[in-house]
């Protein structure tokens, strides 16, 4: 498997460089992320990224502006594949927050004949153990998909932002993730109306609805996954259920769902990128670009109001710098995080550097009731250190080592599976074509 993939990856390579000639980008595949039990959520992230780049690459190199009923092949093509993957990235979110707390499970990302992809392979007693002994991270577990699809989201966004790839190469996959994301998250808007009202959206729900396997290592670890989390959130004690069901819930986690996060999920239809180019050009030499995003945490949710500046040609590369400003809240406090980043600056032509650093405010022991709140943080610092050059033969322009150190205090960071302090170190391989 791992033979044909990379013969796939060379032949789209080949395409779409006689399609581009000397205009390269590059693509990242982290080789170690801090563990060497499986893929990290971040690692797979980034793979995922990279690989479906190249395919969207590949493919517009194949069929270039060749049309089919006045659309794009290549269009038809990039818009229709990610649907059928996707949920791999999704998957492995959950499965991730799993592995780090030392609970083996299986990824069942393809859609099954009830349209759903699965984590399996765990027990009940398992997951009972795992709820009374680590509360945030087995609430976690439900949002980990979410959030995953979030980042890839963000990842995506700041790419098109610094210019890293372009429009048409990212935007599918990235159209898709926005739109899941608040369909996902708004989904309790239509089961409350099922409920109040039966008709179409009963008829919606019930196809929606997934009723448990027999087996319990043939069941999904989430079920629905809001419906989980939102249940885990309110309820410190409660009889343990696989698959929660819009019905199980109170009416106060119904209101919470419906009317909180159902009505905050609209948010991350507020992009630049989503509607239109994702750059503002101000001159030649600067642009800037901004979206708000939407997810869940392990103790609430939050909001983020993202910004993205480029500056062009400054004699080290071009300067790229993103800041972000986070509202989380849990039961009805809000708590406050801010981030900032300089990516990719080269100040040698064979090496670039980024750092990224993070502060927040969150409840106290991750708390859904509670007002107190504790200070934390994390830094990054990336390197990438370039050995080849663009005169290497199959049309490799250059390829380099990329290494990073993630130091992080207690607390919720998205897309790193540790809550307590952890200090991360990555290497992985990056190859422009």
């Amino acid at each position: 498997m791992k033979r044909f993939l990379f013969i796939i990856f060379v032949i789209l390579c080949s395409y779409n460089l006689k399609a581009e000639g000397a205009k390269s980008k590059a693509y990242e595949y982290r080789i170690f992320d801090g563990t060497q039990d499986s893929f990290t959520m971040r690692q797979m992230d980034l793979a995922y990224l990279s690989t479906a780049r190249l395919i969207n690459r590949g493919v517009e190199g194949i069929f270039g502006d060749k049309k089919f009923l006045k659309i794009k092949i290549s269009d038809w093509i990039d818009y229709t594949w990610p649907f059928f993957v996707y949920a791999i990235t999704h998957e492995e979110g959950h499965r991730s927050i799993l592995t780090a707390q030392g609970i083996g499970s299986i990824s069942q990302p393809f859609f099954n004949y009830h349209m759903t992809a699965y984590v399996k392979g765990v027990s009940d007693n398992t997951l009972i153990n795992f709820r009374n002994t680590n509360k945030p991270s087995f609430i976690r577990m439900y949002t980990a998909g979410i959030e995953s699809d979030y980042m890839m989201a963000k990842r995506e966004e700041m790419y098109a932002a610094f210019e890293f790839d372009t429009f048409s190469i990212l935007y599918p996959d990235y159209f898709l993730r926005r739109l899941s994301i608040a369909g996902y998250l708004s989904a309790g808007i239509i089961y409350d109306a099922a409920e109040k009202t039966g008709g179409i959206y009963k008829w919606i729900t019930d196809l929606m609805n997934v009723v448990e396997e027999p087996d319990e290592y043939a069941r999904d670890i989430c079920g629905f996954d809001t419906f989980g989390a939102v249940r885990a959130l309110f309820k410190e004690d409660y009889t343990f259920k696989r698959y929660v069901q819009f019905s199980d819930l109170s009416r106060e986690e119904k209101d919470f769902l419906v009317k909180r996060v159902s009505y905050r999920s609209f948010l991350n239809y507020l992009s630049l990128f989503l509607f239109t180019k994702p750059n503002i050009n101000i001159k030649d030499k600067f642009a800037i670009s901004g979206s708000i995003g939407y997810a869940l945490a392990p103790f609430g949710d939050f909001i983020d109001e993202n910004i993205y500046f480029k500056w062009r040609n400054t004699g080290w590369g071009d300067l790229n710098f993103y800041f972000y400003a986070r509202q989380a809240e849990n039961y009805n406090t809000w708590y406050p995080a801010f981030g900032v980043g300089i990516i990719e600056l080269s100040p040698l032509k064979w090496l670039s550097i980024s750092t990224e650093g993070h502060i927040w405010w969150q409840p106290e022991n991750m708390k859904f009731y509670t007002s107190n709140s504790f200070f934390g943080g994390a830094f990054e610092l990336t390197a990438k250190i370039f050995i080849i050059n663009s005169n290497y033969p199959f049309f490799v322009k250059k390829a380099g080592l990329t290494t990073s150190l993630l130091v992080k205090s207690k607390g919720f960071m998205p897309e790193i599976e540790q809550l307590n302090e952890s200090i991360r170190f990555s290497i992985g391989l990056e190859i422009a074509f």
